[in-house]
């Protein structure tokens, strides 16, 4: 009996403490998650070697080195010209920089200039 009064007064004892401290909810900077990058200011810029030119389709093919500004690696990669009068005049072979429409339309060059 007294083993039964002492559970209930254990019982009831821990019901009708205080709630225990819950940890405060996390945000993106305490989980250390990534936040989005600013938007990138002022043009885009690269640098490469023409490996393919379809100026009927307006698009560039180039081998260009690392563009930082939007995380690229160098490597080799097709883009469409804004305006395909910009590919006048550039041939294979050619070292040429580039300007990318923008950080959300990377696949769009706006220039094209033989170096």
């Amino acid at each position: 009996m007294l083993r039964l009064l002492i559970a209930t007064i254990t019982v009831f004892a821990a019901a009708c403490s205080p709630p225990t401290q819950q940890e405060p909810a996390k945000t993106d900077e305490s989980m250390n998650m990534e936040t989005p990058a600013p938007a990138v200011a002022g043009p885009i810029t690269g640098t490469g070697t023409v490996t393919q030119v379809d100026a009927a389709a307006g698009t560039v093919t180039l081998n260009h080195g690392a563009i930082p500004a939007v995380s690229w690696p160098a490597m080799t990669m097709q883009f469409t010209a804004e305006n395909p009068a910009i590919l006048q005049g550039v041939a294979v072979g050619d070292n040429v920089s580039f300007e990318l429409k923008s950080a959300t339309e990377t696949s769009i060059v706006t220039s094209v200039q033989k170096q």
